[in-house]
């Protein structure tokens, strides 16, 4: 074998060694594994809570008839609210077309057996009753009989009427009574045999007055002996009047009675 050919043969041996060497060295190298990244739509759906939306094709439609029930309830309390208001301002019956009996009596129309409307008008009542009751007090009848009218337009079937008329009536009643006894009383009596009347102002007289007074009653017991009785409201003005009578009489002792009357008489007895 000549010399050229033993360097190539020597040469192509080295080189298959150095490449035997080289791939173990990068087989050896450690193999990075690829992370992936996390699927922000996958992360959200676990972190996120459920939220069940209603179906809004199977919600319950509100039907025309429950529309309809709704707008007449809230005209019937509306109506109600305007009657409250009038009933604080006194507008009972007037003005015509905004007083409280006519906001009470159309939410009744709609609504009959409404508690605050039935309310509203037993108020009106009590209120009309209450200014006939202060009338009749002041004597006022005809003002007093004109608002119990009132209250019977607004509710006859009230008793609160009834009671009310009662009351006035027995007042006036009363009244009337009483007025007759003063006025009988007030009537100038007429004396009878043996009645002298003597002025319920005698004592306020000059003495010689009430001398004068007194004496067609001393010249009688004097005459008849007779004795007397004093009907007079002060008990010492009637002995006072037995003084002076007895006093003028000097052929015997006068006997006497008083007796506390306001009847301002002396009248003279037969033993």
């Amino acid at each position: 074998m000549s010399k050229n050919q033993v360097y190539f043969l020597f040469m192509a041996l080295f080189l298959t060694g150095c490449q035997t060497n080289i791939a173990p060295s990068e087989q050896g190298e450690p193999r990075q594994e690829k992370v992936s990244e996390p699927d922000p739509k996958s992360a959200s759906a676990e972190l996120a809570p459920v939220i069940n939306v209603p179906d809004m094709k199977k919600t319950t439609a509100i039907s025309p008839e429950q529309i309809k029930s709704r707008a007449a309830k809230r005209l019937t309390l509306s109506l109600i609210a305007q009657g409250e208001d009038a009933l604080s301002a006194d507008r009972l019956l007037t003005p015509e077309d905004d007083n409280a009996n006519l906001y009470f009596q159309a939410a009744l129309g709609r609504d009959p057996g409404n508690f605050r409307a039935i309310q509203g008008i037993a108020a009106i009542v009590d209120v009309y009753t209450q200014w006939a009751w202060d009338a009749a007090r002041s004597r006022d009848y005809i003002q007093s009989a004109r608002y119990l009218e009132y209250a019977r337009s607004v509710n006859p079937e009230d008793p609160v009427i009834v009671e009310m008329t009662s009351r006035v009536k027995d007042l006036k009643a009363k009244r009337e009574h009483a007025a007759k006894v003063v006025s009988k009383k007030s009537e100038p009596k007429e004396p009878q045999v043996g009645q002298y009347f003597l002025p319920e102002t005698l004592f306020s007289l000059s003495e010689d007055e009430i001398i004068a007074q007194i004496q067609p009653i001393i010249d009688e017991v004097a005459k008849t002996e007779q004795s007397i009785e004093i009907y007079w409201p002060n008990d010492k003005q009637a002995r006072l009047i037995y003084q002076i009578i007895n006093s003028r009489i000097t052929a015997f002792r006068v006997r006497a009675m008083t007796y506390h009357r306001a009847d301002y008489m002396v009248e003279l007895k037969q033993d």
